[in-house]
C-alpha cells in the first residue's frame, strides 16, 4: 500500500514540476499561471518527490527504500512522458488525483498501524 503511495507522490511531484514550466502551461491548462501559482508548483514538485522518498524509506528502510524510490521515479517519469504528448489535458487532474490518493493511502496505513 505504501509502495503505491511512493509511486503516486512521485507522479504528482513530476506533474507539479512540469506545470511550473511556462512551456507546458498552455497545452495542459489552457492558460498561463499567475506568479503565485507558479511559485507554489515550483515548491510542490520537490515536496512531492520528497514525500515519495519518505514513503519509500518508511516502507522498505534506508537501503532498499532508496532503490525502490529510484524505480518509482523512473516509472512516474515514464508515465508522465507517455501521457503528456497524447492527452495533455489529463495530466493536471491525474497529478492532483495521484497526490490525493497517495495521501489517503498513507493515512490509511498510519491508521492501520495504530494499536
Amino acid at each position: 500500500m505504501i509502495h503505491l503511495a511512493t509511486l503516486l507522490f512521485a507522479y504528482a511531484g513530476f506533474v507539479a514540476m512540469c506545470l511550473s514550466m511556462a512551456k507546458h502551461q498552455p497545452e495542459i491548462l489552457g492558460r498561463k499561471l499567475t506568479p503565485k501559482e507558479h511559485q507554489q508548483l515550483r515548491i510542490g514538485g520537490p515536496l512531492g518527490l520528497g514525500a515519495s522518498y519518505a514513503s519509500a524509506v518508511v516502507a522498505s528502510g534506508w537501503k532498499f527504500g532508496s532503490v525502490h524510490w529510484i524505480g518509482a521515479i523512473m516509472l512516474a517519469a515514464l508515465s508522465l512522458t507517455l501521457l503528456l504528448p497524447y492527452r495533455p489535458k489529463w495530466t493536471a487532474p491525474a497529478g492532483a488525483g495521484a497526490a490525493f490518493v497517495g495521501g489517503m493511502l498513507l493515512a490509511s496505513a498510519a491508521l492501520l498501524s495504530i494499536k
